[in-house]
């Protein structure tokens, strides 16, 4: 992960974010319990893959 160095509005706001992804990422394994796997550039869940392909998020469905 690269690392910058931000303001503080700035840490608030990614961590305010990186709060709701772990929500939602939460909300997916519920679906299936153990179903979401996190790797470097790719999140796995039931039915669905997310890529960051050249820094775009991109999900596949049905995989």
């Amino acid at each position: 992960m690269r690392q910058t160095a931000g303001t503080a509005e700035q840490d608030a706001r990614a961590l305010a974010i990186a709060e709701q992804v772990a929500a939602l990422l939460g909300e997916l394994d519920a679906l299936q319990p153990g179903s979401v796997h996190a790797m470097a550039g790719r999140i796995s869940g039931p039915g669905l893959e997310l890529r960051n392909v050249s820094g775009t998020w991109t999900v596949r469905t049905d995989r």
